[in-house]
């Protein structure tokens, strides 16, 4: 048989006004999140939600944030392939990884970076084809104010078959909200 175990539930709004006790876990129904009470803080201390895990919010509201974003570029064709806008406006990027997870058949390396004037590269050049090749790509951090396409050139070559996995991660600064 199971033990249904429930905790004790209520808004925000209520939350806020009390103590909870030392250890007492409650549940913010409003923000659908834990609350632990350490006995003195009043309206106790939430847990983070798994989606903001890597982010740092401050007194007054403003949120720092690691993010990842992936994609996969499948049945690469022709001299390149564009990954568009997979870096969002206002990211601040450490880097952009690489995986080679099919083969990549027609170019015998490749190369990964954003835009144009030089930065074709800008994550890595000589990419391995061989299905498992990986890339760390770290650039900056580097700032980017507005939405940027990531490109995956070929070399020696042009694309015929293969696919790649690319995870950018990057930081994100939303201002206070008071």
């Amino acid at each position: 048989m199971s033990v249904q175990v429930k905790l004790r539930r209520d808004t925000a709004a209520n939350i806020a006004t009390f103590t909870p006790a030392q250890g007492e876990a409650i549940v913010d129904l409003t923000n659908n999140r834990l609350v632990v009470g350490d006995g003195t803080t009043v309206g106790g201390t939430a847990a983070a939600k798994l989606s903001e895990a890597g982010s740092v919010k401050s007194a007054a509201g403003a949120v720092l944030s690691l993010q990842i974003a992936e994609t996969l570029l499948s049945g690469l064709s022709g001299a390149s392939v564009t990954a568009t806008n997979l870096i969002p406006a206002g990211a601040l990027v450490v880097g952009c990884a690489a995986r080679t997870v099919t083969t990549i058949t027609g170019a015998t390396s490749y190369e990964v970076g954003y835009g144009t004037g030089g930065t074709l590269s800008a994550f890595g050049s000589g990419l391995g084809i061989a299905a498992g090749s990986t890339n760390e790509g770290l650039i900056g951090p580097n700032p980017f104010y507005s939405a940027t396409s990531v490109i995956v050139t070929s070399a020696g070559g042009s694309f015929s078959a293969g696919a790649v996995r690319l995870s950018l991660a990057y930081l994100t600064l939303t201002p206070a909200t008071s």
